[in-house]
């Protein structure tokens, strides 16, 4: 068997994962920020379509995201094994 050259392909997931951690990064900021305008809606007796429609996006961002990172780092694990 030849031997695997990790270098030329490991940037390349390193980027993802950084990509897919940014991305969990931000869902869940984004999802903070619509959390707490539920939350102000709520005190004020109803709760806007919108910032509930916000919470969802953010959630899969967060999902979405994660099974990135995930795949990205099987990939990696899948490399090195290759390389062992």
């Amino acid at each position: 068997m030849s031997p695997v050259n990790l270098s030329s392909g490991a940037p390349n997931y390193l980027d993802t994962l950084n990509r897919a951690r940014a991305g969990v990064d931000a869902g869940v900021q984004s999802f903070d920020v619509a959390a707490q305008a539920v939350a102000s809606d709520g005190t004020r007796g109803r709760v806007s379509a919108t910032h509930l429609v916000d919470a969802l996006q953010a959630r899969n961002q967060v999902a979405y995201s994660a099974r990135l990172l995930k795949t990205a780092d099987q990939m990696i694990g899948t490399l090195l094994n290759l390389r062992a």
